[in-house]
């Protein structure tokens, strides 16, 4: 693959996660002492397919447990300075075991979706949109106000106009 294309791909990476595979992946082993190997174990990657990713021969992270886990090694990465060894060493595995709810009755949740949730507050936003459309969560608030008043005010703060962030911090 020649240099162009390889920039190319490395830029729609960036615009698919907020940056490279690359410097997501620095964000990761970096603070949390793991080998490129053990996070593709981790993620559920072969290490070939990681490496694909890292150096721009492959653009997409086309399963989106793997993405799900990769948001969740960037958020134990953040936390790692106040964590012991013991603790981090089972939140790894326990990411390596997390399975994203990934379908709804209506629609799945895509890939993006799942990337951009960070918070739970957030993850409720992103599995809301991915569920209805902006009218449907309007009429499920407006039918929900005199049963569930509180699953009803949910709907209209995590709904169609709450904020999105990206996968960078």
């Amino acid at each position: 693959m020649d240099e162009a294309r390889l920039r190319d791909n490395l830029a729609e990476q960036t615009a698919l996660y907020g940056a490279g595979v690359g410097e997501l992946l620095a964000g990761v082993t970096r603070p949390l002492g793991l080998s490129q190997a053990a996070v593709a174990r981790i993620l559920g990657l072969s290490p070939a397919m990681l490496s694909q990713l890292v150096t721009g021969h492959r653009v997409r992270i086309g399963n989106p447990r793997v993405l799900h886990r990769l948001r969740l090694l960037l958020d134990l990465a953040e936390e790692s300075p106040r964590l012991t060894r013991r603790t981090l060493a089972g939140r790894l595995a326990e990411i390596g075991r997390a399975n994203a709810d990934l379908t709804t009755r209506e629609r799945p949740v895509t890939a993006a979706t799942t990337v951009t949730a960070r918070t739970p507050a957030e993850t409720l936003t992103a599995l809301l949109r991915a569920a209805a459309s902006p009218e449907e969560l309007d009429r499920a608030a407006a039918a929900l106000d005199d049963v569930a008043p509180g699953v009803a005010a949910l709907l209209r703060a995590h709904g169609p106009g709450a904020p999105e962030r990206p996968l960078t911090r």
